[in-house]
């Protein structure tokens, strides 16, 4: 399995990337959004995993980029953060998607 981390902490992309190695996945890791779409332009993934907040392009106008462009691999959106207005951030995801 091929996976595009999109993860701007250094400890936790080098955590995640050893965990899906060991799993025998294939992982690319990158920090920023703006580097993960320019990597699913050029590479098929079997998943793309990735922090809401990202610097250049967050999460979620990522994941809306992606499905406007009718992007096929399944994304996975993670947050160690606390999102305080749940229902709120629900509503706008849903939008953006």
């Amino acid at each position: 399995m091929r996976i595009l981390l999109v993860e701007d902490d250094s400890q936790l992309a080098e955590s995640l990337t050893e965990s899906l190695t060991v799993q025998r996945c294939v992982v690319d890791a990158v920090r920023n959004g703006e580097s993960a779409w320019e990597k699913v332009q050029i590479l098929a993934y079997d998943l793309v995993l990735m922090d809401i907040t990202l610097p250049r392009l967050d999460g979620i106008c990522l994941c809306k980029r992606l499905c406007d462009r009718s992007y096929g691999s399944p994304v996975l959106l993670l947050t160690a953060g606390v999102i305080e207005k749940g229902s709120q951030f629900c509503r706008s995801v849903q939008t953006a998607l």
